[in-house]
């Protein structure tokens, strides 16, 4: 399991290395090259591609309920809502002007779709039924500290002329209730999908759809391939759908809160090298039960410090810690250690309520890369 270790470091051996490896005391975990972890469909959730979306109509069934609600299929009695085939919707919201392509919080995200008849709550006209006083299927939530967003609702109808779509409008307000940021779109799913989504009840009464993705004239008004969402089918019935969101032009107020960030400090060179860090908490996460991890990767070979040494990754990833989360932890992560020889080599360190939290919602980052030289 060491080889890579030991043809780095021909002279050390095994008791001597692990003890040198000791010394990255560090708290939590972070990097991209840790997706190694994650499953695919896991890796389609995490780090969301920094794209701007591209602005869309917000249509004429846009009505401001101001209902804050994640399940939007609760207060009705209506069929083709309560038969509709199950959909969790998870949305990540990029600032995508910020030049590390942050994640947006304290963004409110508006979500309204059709129910499996075609039809929208709480209108009349436009060629559908009226559902006046109704209000299925529309919500919203404010993005998290990991700018995330998630929905429990059903997969889309169709109605003449639209393909199978989710409307989106994301909004920020000042302290006296003023919108200072509004922006509208839409997201789409992939028409085999809704193909044999659309071939069952209570889909399949209406005949079948006059409009796919290839042929809405507002899938085809601009780029839209990245508002294309990823969908997961689930064992017990239905879809996760996992998207992204990316804005330009957000105001300051967003960031209000902290978000999860690790910032490092080297002394000393190569040969005798000390790393130190500041982990900041997200502001939601401070004063709630979390692990902290810390893994290094060098070659094709993952180590993980458990808290008491540093053991190969095989099917366990034990926490460095667990305990209460503050605002901010110092960590020892290198100290006085010669990594001359360990070129290319990567530490990353995060936090979550465990390893697969941490992934998804990119509380990690790659702290330090040896240099080659």
């Amino acid at each position: 399991m060491f080889d890579a270790l030991r043809t780095a470091l021909p002279n050390t051996t095994r008791r001597n290395l692990l003890r040198t490896l000791g010394v990255l005391s560090a708290l939590p975990l972070t990097g991209y090259g840790l997706r190694h972890f994650l499953t695919d469909s896991q890796a389609a959730d995490a780090n969301p591609l920094c794209l701007l979306s591209a602005t869309k109509t917000e249509g004429p069934y846009w009505i401001d309920e101001h209902l804050n609600r994640s399940d939007l299929t609760t207060d009705t009695t209506r069929s083709t809502v309560l038969q509709g085939l199950p959909l969790t919707l998870t949305l990540s919201v990029i600032n995508a002007s910020s030049s590390a392509c942050s994640v947006a919080r304290n963004v409110q995200i508006d979500v309204w779709h059709a129910d499996a008849a075609g039809e929208y709550s709480d209108v009349s006209g436009n060629g559908q039924t009226s559902t006046v006083g109704q209000t299925f299927l529309r919500g919203y939530q404010l993005t998290d500290s990991t700018g995330t967003v998630t929905f429990k609702t059903i997969y889309p109808g169709w109605y003449r002329g639209r393909t199978a779509h989710i409307h989106v409008r994301a909004r920020v307000f000042d302290a006296q209730g003023n919108t200072t940021y509004n922006f509208t779109t839409q997201l789409f799913f992939d028409d085999v999908i809704t193909d044999s989504v659309y071939a069952n009840a209570p889909y399949n009464s209406r005949g079948t759809r006059d409009t796919l993705n290839s042929t809405d004239m507002h899938y085809l008004d601009g780029d839209s391939s990245n508002l294309l969402l990823n969908l997961t089918s689930q064992e017990t019935g239905g879809y996760v759908a996992v998207g992204s969101v990316g804005l330009v032009g957000l105001p300051d107020s967003i960031e209000t809160e902290n978000a999860f960030d690790i910032t490092t400090t080297t002394t000393g060179n190569l040969d005798n090298l000390s790393l130190t860090g500041t982990l900041t908490v997200a502001t939601n996460d401070v004063g709630t039960y979390g692990s902290l991890y810390v893994a290094a990767q060098i070659g094709e070979i993952w180590y993980i410090n458990d808290g008491n040494g540093w053991l190969p990754y095989t099917d366990d990833f034990p926490a460095y810690s667990s305990g209460m989360l503050t605002d901010t932890h110092q960590l020892k992560i290198l100290n006085s250690v010669n990594v001359s020889t360990l070129c290319g080599a990567n530490v990353y360190a995060g936090y979550g309520q465990n390893v697969q939290d941490m992934l998804q919602k990119n509380q990690y980052k790659k702290v330090y890369t040896v240099p080659c030289q």
